[in-house]
């Protein structure tokens, strides 16, 4: 079979984009459970969407393929590509111009044409495919799909009149003045991808004109993940279950999830995404990595969403990054207390203003004109830590009820400076 450049299913593409650019590189034979050639045919369609941000480099185990994207040099996301590609067939793309030109305005008024099923087909066997073969012409069933599909994506609308169904375009929306907002929207919005279609409408000169934006820190590796995002922002409006498909980190093979999904948090660090839901069958709420998902199933209207939404609400006030729980007890809801204290200059207000601005779920106090105290009752203590690590030099105190981060903490603290002393007098000794 021939090689096809357009996209069938978006799964298989979205697993190599994120071993190429989120898992880490692999090479060619480090690739599992498909085939050199599935490789090789992703990897060409990798290379002719993304073709100036491939590359690779030599290793010990082969040529290893990977994407680099600087966001310096890069205005706009081209992984929004991937969405752009997917496969048609010959019927699907000649049904798209006949229906869109049939139903189209027929006057400067743009007064709405309206249409039966029964009218759309006898003009397209009548107008459009007179004199082709009857293989051509579409079946009844085909046509009520096709208008069915674009109903539900907002193309066309439907209204009854007596017996008879009759279908009609929907109006066209103004751009004007939003282009600066639709540029900023596609590249910040959890649902990015639909702002990069509507600026696709654009003229190329209103484009350039808009390219206003530049991001010192771009994460857009959660693009893959569009259609999973609309997905559980459906499900939380209507209150519904999700089934979930999760790779195991382990063996790589994926497992059913049935969860309750309530909120999706993303990070400010590096832009990974996580589902926030609850587990009715453990009875227990838990995070869930979005690049571990491979798949998704809307289910059932969830009765008990709102007082599950509550709950979750309280625990929030415990959660530094995503960590629900203590440990991995199902009902274990403890918290560990942290505080730490921070010293600074007249000349460094800045620090105490960096402290309010990142403190999230705790509180912090000044406690006079040079000196500030941190304190945030939280499930998992040492997702803190590393943050906490970046005030090393300001820190004059740190304690947690969990005695174990305390120790742990200031062992840390020993063995940099034993290593930096060290390594002082190692430089000193090679002066002298």
């Amino acid at each position: 079979m021939a090689y096809s450049e357009l996209i069938k299913n978006l799964d298989t593409l979205r697993t190599y984009i994120r071993s190429f650019y989120i898992y880490g590189f692999k090479s060619r034979d480090k690739f599992t459970g498909k085939s050199t050639r599935t490789y090789d045919d992703e990897k060409r369609r990798l290379e002719n969407y993304l073709g100036g941000y491939m590359t690779f480099r030599p290793d010990d185990s082969g040529k290893v393929n990977f994407v680099s994207i600087d966001s310096r040099h890069t205005p706009h996301n081209p992984l929004y590509k991937l969405f752009k590609a997917k496969s048609f067939t010959a019927m699907d793309i000649s049904l798209h111009f006949m229906v869109m030109d049939i139903l189209a305005s027929e006057n400067v008024d743009d007064k709405l044409v309206k249409k039966s099923l029964n009218q759309i087909l006898d003009e397209i066997n009548s107008v459009y495919l007179d004199g082709f073969s009857s293989e051509v012409v579409p079946e009844e069933s085909t046509l009520r799909k096709k208008l069915k599909e674009y109903e539900e994506l907002g193309l066309i609308k439907s209204e009854k009149d007596g017996k008879a169904m009759f279908y009609f375009r929907t109006l066209m929306t103004s751009l004007a003045g939003l282009e600066d907002a639709l540029n900023f929207f596609s590249e910040n919005s959890l649902c990015g991808v639909i702002g990069n279609f509507l600026y696709d409408k654009l003229s190329k000169e209103v484009q350039k004109e808009s390219e206003i934006f530049q991001y010192k820190h771009h994460y857009i590796t959660s693009t893959i993940e569009s259609d999973f995002v609309e997905q559980v922002f459906q499900a939380i409006r209507e209150h519904r279950y999700l089934t979930i498909e999760q790779k195991r980190t382990e063996d790589g093979h994926a497992f059913p999830n049935e969860v309750l999904p309530l909120m999706i948090y993303q990070s400010t660090q590096g832009g990974r995404m996580h589902l926030m839901a609850y587990r009715p069958r453990g009875k227990y709420f838990l995070a869930l990595r979005f690049d571990y998902i491979v798949g998704m199933e809307t289910g059932d209207v969830y009765e008990g969403f709102e007082q599950k939404k509550a709950e979750f609400e309280k625990l929030r006030k415990h959660i530094w990054g995503v960590a629900l729980k203590q440990n991995k007890k199902h009902n274990d809801t403890a918290i560990i207390h942290v505080t730490f204290r921070i010293t600074f200059s007249e000349e460094e207000k800045f620090i105490y203003q960096r402290l309010l601005r990142e403190k999230r779920c705790g509180t912090v106090t000044l406690l006079d004109d040079n000196n500030a105290q941190f304190d945030a009752d939280v499930f998992d203590p040492q997702e803190i830590i590393p943050w906490a690590r970046t005030f090393i030099c300001r820190i004059t105190f740190f304690d947690c009820s969990d005695k174990y981060i305390a120790r742990r903490f200031y062992d840390d603290i020993r063995k940099m400076n034993r290593l930096y002393n060290e390594k002082g007098k190692e430089a000193v000794n090679a002066v002298q």
